[in-house]
């Protein structure tokens, strides 16, 4: 935990297992943690009340991204406040990291924030992919080192400098996961 800035804007971009992983990272964090989540969740009774109020804000998982949940990411990175990500943008079927989607590098080119890699393990097993009860297993949240990506910055805006800068961060997170 010693890797989060105690103050000042964060992306943190961790692996997504199963939904127990934006509390969980959250927990690990002394600041509190803004998070996107599926637009449908909101209307399921209490669970869209409850997350609404954990920092959490819609996104339409659709083809070519969410105008507003962008805004909103970029307007809370203004106010100073820690953003979490997951670019893989979906929880994992096998448990594997999966290929990231180019919009967590369009985000990190755009702001310009500390990025800190995380890793979570154990989550799938506490709550697997279409289980409604939740199983004692060991959890770990690791976060690394921020990610330098100032050579990236001097580069022209593009899809494919975006999908680099993602896979880049997917390779932070897999270096993680090699030291558990």
């Amino acid at each position: 935990a010693e890797n989060i800035p105690q103050d000042g804007p964060a992306l943190i971009c961790a692996n997504h297992q199963s939904f127990i992983d934006p509390p969980l990272v959250g927990s690990a964090v002394k600041r509190p943690v803004h998070y996107m989540a599926r637009h449908d969740l909101f209307t399921v009774p209490v669970l869209g009340w409850l997350i609404a109020r954990v920092n959490a804000f819609p996104v339409k998982r659709s083809g070519g991204g969410d105008p507003a949940a962008f805004k909103n990411i970029f307007r809370r990175l203004e106010e100073k406040k820690i953003v979490l990500l997951f670019p893989e943008g979906t929880r994992s079927r096998d448990g594997n990291l999966q290929k990231p989607l180019p919009g967590a590098g369009l985000i990190v080119y755009q702001a310009r924030v500390p990025v800190i890699p995380c890793y979570v393990h154990g989550s799938r097993e506490v709550l697997p992919r279409g289980s409604r009860f939740l199983h004692f297993h060991p959890l770990t949240v690791t976060f690394g080192r921020p990610i330098d990506f100032s050579a990236y910055y001097q580069r022209e805006k593009s899809k494919d400098l975006y999908r680099e800068m993602s896979a880049k961060i997917m390779s932070e997170i897999a270096a993680l996961k090699a030291q558990i």
